[in-house]
């Protein structure tokens, strides 16, 4: 050793390491991928009519309103896909849940007609925007048990989602981003469309295990992957669609 350096007491630190320091023959489970925040590649996979569920409107009074639920998958160098040890690729997807409105001042509308712009302002319908190529922004939502959760910030002028090609605000050099296909398969549920063979598209199987803590208590119990289908259940309409869809 040199100077008055001296030797690393090895027993000491293999003691102390042992007292504060993690197990490591013990695995940690997958905590929830999530990309950084900021602005991101996607497409949108899903576009699913929910059907009226309650919310408070402006009188403080509940009122029943149409739903949706777009599904967007993101993909670059920070938001890929996460690989599993079976060599699975799984996207990090992002939903956008929004009232069904048309309403020119509606969060909905904007968000069509912005998504629309991007793509040549033809479409007439918003599954005609089924994998399609954005920019979107995300934000830090919340953190709950460990685990971040991603959102789609929606401001004064409606969400930030743009088209691939923009111009850069340093140089003034116009630049198109290069979106991955989408690994998602492309879906929808249009209410008025409803049939059974569109209802059993859109079934999800399996389950989300349930997570504990150290102390072996149940912080979220194990959930269905069928939400989609379970939310349109839940609808105080769903009785419309119900004997078509086979349910």
């Amino acid at each position: 050793m040199r100077g008055n350096v001296r030797p690393i007491d090895l027993s000491r630190l293999i003691r102390q390491t042992l007292k504060h320091g993690p197990d490591m023959r013990i695995a940690e489970a997958l905590r929830h991928y999530g990309p950084p925040c900021g602005m991101t590649s996607a497409r949108l996979v899903g576009y699913f009519e929910i059907g009226k569920h309650p919310e408070i409107n402006m009188q403080n009074q509940e009122v029943l309103r149409d739903k949706v639920d777009l599904v967007f998958e993101l993909s670059g160098p920070n938001c890929g896909p996460v690989v599993t040890t079976g060599g699975a690729r799984l996207p990090y997807l992002v939903t956008i849940k929004e009232t069904m409105s048309l309403n020119e001042k509606s969060n909905f509308y904007k968000l069509f007609t912005t998504m629309n712009a991007a793509h040549g302002g033809k479409a007439r319908h918003m599954v005609q925007m089924l994998g399609k190529a954005f920019r979107m922004e995300l934000f830090l939502h919340k953190i709950a048990n460990g685990t971040a959760t991603l959102a789609v910030p929606r401001g004064p002028n409606g969400y930030n989602i743009r088209g691939v090609t923009y111009q850069d605000e340093d140089t003034g050099e116009t630049k198109t981003v290069v979106v991955d296909p989408a690994i998602t398969e492309l879906k929808a549920f249009v209410w008025d469309l409803a049939s059974k063979a569109f209802w059993d598209s859109i079934y999800i199987p399996g389950e989300y295990p349930e997570v504990k803590n150290d102390k072996g208590e149940v912080i979220t119990p194990k959930r269905p992957h069928n939400t989609i289908q379970n939310r349109i259940k839940a609808a105080a309409n769903f009785s419309e669609i119900k004997d078509l869809v086979g349910e």
